[in-house]
């Protein structure tokens, strides 16, 4: 499906009482995957990814163990469920970490935070790939590491793996995490970058790619700017910036999911970076590939840091959403203190605090919900029209609509410039649908002779909201 964005080039007309909104997720009351083990006693984050994978759902979480040091953790754990919301731990046998034994469901990845995508043009031993940032100094990082930067990795089975170099394909730190996207048959990596940005450092994100291979460098994408330093100030901090960036491939689009990081003082004095505050979550899209990322007019939050009922400190998104029937889940994990609780403000660690984050749990991953297709759209209040260039079709194809209506509401689709094809002969779509054709009385097939030109496509809005569509081909 395409997404709406609201500057999508194809849409060449609004008309009457319309406006572009975003739409909210539901968030599951509880933590999906429960602690407890040794190798993630202190917390597990998401941090990472889920995929549905061979007929089943499966998770490359972070774990933090019960001896936790209060530094980076590169311990991945792994899970598996049938329903996403019911999760097994395995007992994979690979990693035996700090002499504990092999009874754990670590997989041999080590890495902050893991985050894995499957690459359809890879070979049989490459199927699986992954994105970390480690080196010496993290716990539990594999030794033979040169130093901290952002690796690749790649496996076969998404549980044994291999690492694609000794050294760093990325020479940056911190949160990096990357998705697969078909429609632009290619892997989109986010990375965190923190450049000096008005006078100190500001964390912002980096995107890089994988094609035919190979990875290329990494280009600045989303910086923060003023207008993120108001929307902090307006919930009470100081500053904002950008933790890190889960992704949603959108047919020929990307979504963006911004860790919204605002800052509380006082911040580190020799950068100024922000390092005690909030975390939520924003929406930011790219149309195309290649095009500039555009955050959602005045960036309201998508997933508030108080949102979750379990923890308030902040929210951070897995790397991708995954379908669950006729809805997206974007699993996270959301903290129970604010970040750098546990340390003052030179930074050093408070043991007692730090205590304190492994006995209750450092973090826990739940997932917030939305019907397939319908993160933002366009509302009528109550009428208003939307026109849509498509693309010329030597075939026969349908019109395929992710929408909702009042209970009185409807959509009707005209095509304006085609003789036989007016708003007299549309059959009303109404309730609600992930993805149904637009109709007319001669049928749903679309089969008029346009000469190779683009059809014009006018949706006609009555208390309805439209969200996405898509050309499908007939059979």
């Amino acid at each position: 499906m395409e997404l709406l964005f609201e500057s999508r080039r194809e849409i060449t007309e609004t008309a009457g009482k319309l406006y572009f909104f975003q739409r909210p997720p539901t968030i599951h009351p509880e933590p999906v995957l429960p602690l407890g083990s040794s190798v993630d006693k202190a917390g597990a984050s998401l941090y990472g990814t889920i995929l549905r994978d061979g007929g089943v759902y499966r998770m490359w979480y972070q774990a933090w163990p019960r001896d936790w040091n209060g530094h980076n953790c590169d311990l991945v754990g792994y899970a598996e469920s049938d329903d996403g919301l019911s999760w097994r731990k395995p007992d994979l046998g690979l990693v035996d970490y700090a002499g504990w034994g092999l009874d754990n469901n670590l997989v041999d990845l080590s890495g902050h935070p893991p985050t894995v995508f499957i690459d359809p043009e890879a070979p049989a031993t490459e199927r699986y790939r992954a994105t970390l940032c480690s080196g010496p100094g993290h716990q539990g990082a594999r030794t033979e590491l040169q130093r901290i930067g952002y690796y690749t990795a790649h496996s076969s089975d998404g549980l044994k793996w291999e690492y694609d170099t000794s050294s760093p394909q990325w020479d940056a730190r911190d949160v990096i995490t990357s998705i697969y996207h078909p429609g632009q048959q290619r892997a989109i990596v986010a990375m965190k970058v923190t450049p000096r940005i008005g006078g100190f450092s500001r964390r912002s994100i980096w995107n890089a790619e994988l094609r035919n291979g190979q990875w290329s460098d990494m280009r600045a994408a989303l910086i923060p700017d003023e207008y993120d330093d108001l929307a902090a100030q307006a919930r009470g901090y100081a500053s904002g910036d950008y933790y890190g960036m889960g992704m949603m491939a959108a047919g020929s689009g990307t979504v963006g999911f911004i860790w919204q990081f605002r800052h509380s003082l006082p911040r580190t004095p020799a950068s100024g970076a922000g390092v005690f505050g909030v975390v939520g979550v924003t929406l930011a899209y790219q149309a195309e590939r290649g095009d500039r990322w555009v955050h959602l007019p005045g960036r309201p939050d998508f997933i508030g840091h108080a949102d979750p009922p379990w923890g308030h400190g902040g929210v951070y998104t897995a790397s991708c959403p995954v379908e669950v029937g006729d809805e997206h889940w974007l699993y996270f994990s959301a903290s129970a203190h604010t970040h750098g609780w546990y340390v003052n403000e030179d930074w050093q660690i408070d043991e007692g605090l730090k205590q304190t984050l492994i006995d209750g749990g450092i973090c826990r991953i739940g997932v917030a919900r939305w019907p397939k297709w319908q993160l933002f759209g366009f509302r009528s209040d109550p009428e208003g029209t939307l026109s849509l260039r498509l693309d010329p079709c030597d075939r026969p194809h349908r019109l395929m609509l992710s929408y909702e209506c009042d209970a009185d509401g409807s959509i009707r689709v005209s095509l304006p410039e085609v003789e036989g094809w007016g708003l007299d002969k549309a059959v009303p779509l109404t309730g609600s649908s992930t993805g149904q054709a637009a109709a007319w009385q001669q049928g749903e097939v679309l089969a008029p002779d346009t000469g190779g030109e683009p059809i014009i496509a006018k949706l006609h809005l009555d208390r309805a909201s439209v969200y996405a569509y898509e050309v499908v081909p007939c059979e």
